[in-house]
């Protein structure tokens, strides 16, 4: 009797020792096929990653809130990036993996923290924090884990009729890593570049094809360029933001998304959509503090643009509340 009651407790804690296994993978397009797993405070978790893209990835989780801070310091790593595998030493970086080349796996193993909360996972290599992103969370009633969309999600259109926005996350040429293509009902189309939190350039005609392992081909003819840089300086001295922060984007029901941003404490959302044949950038700003906003005009391209703003010394104007909700307008140049 006490050796079959020692057998059973020795099977009880040989099960209650179980760690909970998480499987996350890849999808093409910078994203993880996981958006949300749940587990226990202090539970012991053994999360198998594996990288199923052409591309070269990893998983970091950190402490909750510091997702950008840990992918801005992990930009700053310089030689050291790869021996670190592009994860910087902080004490905000919780448990993390190797750099996992295509088709090839790493198993973290590690015990969930004690308090209850979100905490980021990321992929820290150059660019792709910005947008390849999940969440992991600790809570006393776990739920099943929230999956991303299938695997071809990314490459292919979110709808199907010519009413609706197109949006496809990969390489663009001209751009970085963390690049978001939109092809908008009207019949433009423009690269939005998450890494460097700003818009990249616009053209007519059809939109992308895919190539494998290199930047999508236009399918069609760019008219308008912006600098690779963000696109407003601020306040009375016109100075460049210190501190800009891409926070994601959201569609509407046309499948038009709105990115958000901060920058130096403002917080931007910027929108594109067609009117009269005419793109149309839509911002709208919220602040603690008033805003005084300038956008450089490029001499080259000023007679495409018009706005809401005051057009004075080579640059549009908004202070105020002017500056809560602004539009700049890029007109195609005619046709030959």
């Amino acid at each position: 009797m006490y050796l079959l009651g020692v057998l059973l407790m020795l099977s009880y804690q040989s099960t209650q020792a179980q760690p909970k296994i998480i499987k996350i993978g890849t999808l093409p397009g910078l994203r993880y096929d996981v958006k949300r797993f749940d587990v226990k405070p202090g539970e012991d978790v053994k999360l198998i990653f594996e990288n199923k893209d052409t591309m070269l990835h990893n998983l970091v989780i950190t402490k909750p809130g510091k997702r950008m801070e840990i992918i801005q310091a992990a930009m700053l790593l310089g030689t050291q990036a790869i021996a670190k595998h592009f994860v910087p030493d902080s004490p905000n970086v919780l448990y993390f993996t190797e750099v996992v080349a295509s088709n090839d796996s790493f198993t973290l193993e590690f015990t969930a923290p004690a308090k209850a909360d979100n905490y980021p996972f990321v992929c820290t290599y150059p660019g792709h924090g910005f947008i390849m992103f999940g969440t992991m969370r600790v809570t006393d009633t776990p739920e099943p884990m929230e999956i991303n969309a299938g695997p071809m999600a990314a490459m292919t259109e979110h709808h199907h009729d010519d009413s609706q926005a197109i949006v496809r996350r990969g390489f663009m040429p001209d751009a970085g890593p963390a690049t978001i293509a939109v092809k908008l009902p009207g019949g433009h189309s423009y690269c939005w570049d998450a890494g460097a939190v700003c818009f990249r350039y616009a053209w007519q005609g059809d939109f992308i094809e895919p190539v494998y392992r290199k930047p999508a081909k236009l399918l069609g003819d760019v008219y308008y360029r912006e600098d690779h840089q963000f696109p407003f300086l601020l306040g009375s001295k016109q100075a460049r933001p210190s501190d800009i922060q891409f926070l994601g984007y959201a569609l509407d029901d046309s499948g038009i998304p709105e990115f958000e941003y901060e920058a130096d404490g403002i917080h931007f959302t910027e929108r594109l959509e067609v009117t009269e044949s005419k793109l149309v950038r839509r911002f709208r700003t919220l602040s603690d503090q008033p805003v005084q906003i300038t956008f450089p005009i490029d001499a080259d391209q000023s007679a495409l643009l018009d706005s809401t703003g005051k057009r004075e010394n080579g640059a549009f104007h908004f202070s105020g509340k002017e500056a809560e909700e602004f539009y700049i307008i890029v007109v195609p140049p005619a046709k030959k």
